[in-house]
């Protein structure tokens, strides 16, 4: 008698009874589609209504080859399609995606026909179904041929104090061909809540005129908000009441309750030889003249005026070691708030060989320290 046997040895008999049983899906591997979106590379700038390429790569972390036959292919998220003029990236006829490998699609997207900054976004379907997370969004500036815009650079301090004035400053490139001046409209805008911060529009100065490839720096002070927290902080140039062109980087300020008389931030000190190794320490020879230079940063709510605060020598307070124990401000200097004063001065190392301290401390008067006290280095004389 000859049996005829099926697939795993099974006679047709019990096939068929397995499958009445638990279905075909349960004796054959599904097929699973899955895909990750690893990255994105388009331009960052781009022209109203041009087209351009995004290069998306798109990894099959299912167990599944991918073919044309599939009906796979790469969109942008159902928010943004028409925004971008719809989009699609199929597979072509003769692709062979295997599990763990990835499909590069070049697909074509048209800027929006309206300057702004736009977010553009995709996902991986099939059968109109999606089978990959949406991938991360990204942002791009729109601008025309007229108004294009470069940003530079900014400058303004990571913390403030409530209420207080700091100097900021803000440079953009003309990158387009208008002309740009104050009769025209154009000026800084704070993009981020203008609410809160009292400075959200800063005109060009009357007589500046910025054309193709120049730039203009926009220099002004702002003031810190009245309650402390922490606050965002952003700027884009605009003309009239329309925005164009990339906006400043977006920034986070911590705004703090004012300090009181008393505080002096060390920032940094330079002694000829000076090295670290553990500590820091360097060699002089003794009897020499050396020039150092030691700089503070004003961290009070009130000036540093002569007579009022100078840097004293410290460890031992108010030591000869060095032939010199205080520096004054020269005379009509002001270290306003926030500011940073540098004290260059020569010292004379001692005639004794050993090993001695050099540290510095902000001085109030004569007698009375304020703030840290720079980093103590011990000087090896010889």
């Amino acid at each position: 008698m000859t049996i005829i046997k099926t697939r795993a040895g099974l006679t047709p008999l019990l096939w068929l009874s397995l499958l009445l049983l638990f279905g075909s899906s349960s004796l054959n591997a599904a097929a699973n589609f899955e895909a990750k979106i690893t990255k994105i590379s388009v331009k960052n700038k781009m022209l109203t209504g041009r087209s351009y390429y995004a290069k998306v790569t798109v990894l099959n972390t299912g167990t599944s080859p991918w073919t044309a036959a599939n009906d796979l292919k790469l969109v942008t998220t159902d928010d943004i399609q028409t925004l971008w003029q719809s989009p699609t990236g199929t597979l072509a006829n003769d692709d062979q995606i295997q599990p763990g490998s990835s499909k590069i699609f070049n697909i074509k997207v048209t800027a929006p026909d309206r300057t702004g900054i736009y977010g553009i976004q995709f996902q991986f379907q099939r059968t109109g179904n999606t089978i990959s997370s949406n991938s991360k969004t990204k942002m791009i500036v729109v601008e025309n041929r007229a108004n294009r815009v470069k940003f530079i650079s900014q400058l303004l301090p990571e913390k403030m104090e409530t209420g207080k004035k700091y100097v900021v400053a803000v440079q953009f490139r003309n990158n387009g061909s208008a002309i740009w001046n104050r009769k025209k409209g154009y000026k800084l805008g704070l993009k981020s809540k203008p609410e809160i911060w009292k400075e959200s529009i800063i005109k060009m100065r009357k007589n500046t005129v910025v054309t193709l490839s120049e730039a203009v720096t926009f220099q002004f002070d702002l003031t810190a908000p009245d309650k402390p927290g922490r606050y965002p902080i952003q700027w884009r140039m605009k003309k009239g009441n329309k925005w164009f062109g990339e906006p400043t980087p977006k920034l986070y300020v911590e705004v703090t309750e004012p300090k009181s008389d008393s505080g002096a931030e060390f920032i940094y000190q330079n002694v000829p030889g000076m090295q670290q190794l553990g500590e820091i320490f360097t060699v002089l020879e003794r009897g020499e003249i050396y020039p150092v230079s030691i700089t503070f940063k004003n961290t009070t709510n009130k000036n540093w005026t002569p007579g009022r605060v100078a840097l004293g020598a410290q460890n031992p307070p108010g030591s000869m070691t060095w032939s010199v124990d205080r520096i004054d401000l020269k005379r009509g200097e002001t270290i306003r708030p926030s500011e940073i004063k540098s004290f260059s001065f020569k010292i004379i190392a001692p005639l004794q060989p050993g090993i001695y301290n050099f540290q510095w401390q902000m001085l109030k008067g004569f007698n009375g320290w304020i703030g840290e006290k720079s980093e103590n280095i011990s000087i090896t004389v010889k």
